[in-house]
């Protein structure tokens, strides 16, 4: 998971290097965004599994 948030992130900040105004860069924040929400839920529960 961590690899493909790399790869969005990466996506996103060349999206805005060619153009800040590109609708992709939402889509692509909004994907990434996403992730980020089930990496932090799994941590969470990993965190609270070992409790």
């Amino acid at each position: 998971m961590n690899e493909q948030i790399e790869v969005l992130r990466k996506k996103m900040y060349q999206a805005y290097e060619n153009n800040p105004y590109d609708s992709q860069i939402l889509v692509i924040s909004q994907a990434l965004d996403k992730l980020l929400n089930e990496l932090e839920l799994a941590v969470k529960n990993k965190k609270d599994s070992k409790e």
